[in-house]
């Protein structure tokens, strides 16, 4: 009785601890996410205008929550099959949080918002996240089971530059949120 239930327990564990849930699959991911959201700021949309560029925050917004419905993480669909959408809805959320503060600090001609601080702290828990997850998709390897120490140095320069990012914009930014309502762009093209 007991040593089936150190195996039911192991069995658990090794399903849902320290596994990664990076996949081919989301590498495909990563790359639509950031071919999107090229794709709508620089061809769809003139994100210049401040209507366009909140319309296109919230398009982004969207697809992150998206993306966050078929995480395994926190997801309670059955709609998936093998892939864990975990990876890609940090990337997304990543993305999303770089987008905000770099459109805060090179298309908002007035001073910086402290939002956009708070979206790139946002932003170190989900690098956080995926740093984990890429060091258990090399960890996992049964023939290399190393993480690369590229790897390694690539999170942590991309967790130190967002760190000053932050940073920057929560002691220079003022209180002032930068994106707008959704309905604004709407209405202006609905009225032609």
């Amino acid at each position: 009785m007991l040593a089936a239930s150190m195996e039911a327990i192991e069995a658990i564990l090794e399903k849902y601890v320290n596994k990664s849930s990076l996949d081919k699959t989301n590498f495909i991911h990563f790359v639509l996410i950031l071919a999107i959201v090229l794709f709508l700021s620089f061809v769809v949309f003139d994100i210049k205008r401040h209507d366009e560029r909140s319309f296109v925050f919230y398009l982004l917004f969207f697809i992150w929550i998206a993306y966050g419905a078929g995480s395994n993480k926190i997801s309670s669909f059955e709609f998936r099959k093998t892939t864990d959408y975990t990876p890609a809805a940090a990337f997304s959320g990543i993305c999303l949080c770089w987008w905000v503060a770099l459109t805060d600090y090179f298309l908002v001609l007035d001073q910086t918002s402290r939002f956009s601080g708070f979206f790139l702290a946002f932003s170190l828990l989900l690098t956080f996240g995926l740093m984990l997850d890429f060091i258990h998709f090399f960890s996992d390897k049964v023939e290399k089971p190393i993480t690369p120490q590229y790897v390694i140095r690539i999170g942590q320069v991309v967790l130190l530059v967002t760190l000053g990012a932050s940073s920057y914009f929560l002691i220079n930014g003022t209180w002032d949120y930068h994106i707008g309502d959704p309905f604004e762009f709407l209405s202006r093209v609905m009225q032609g």
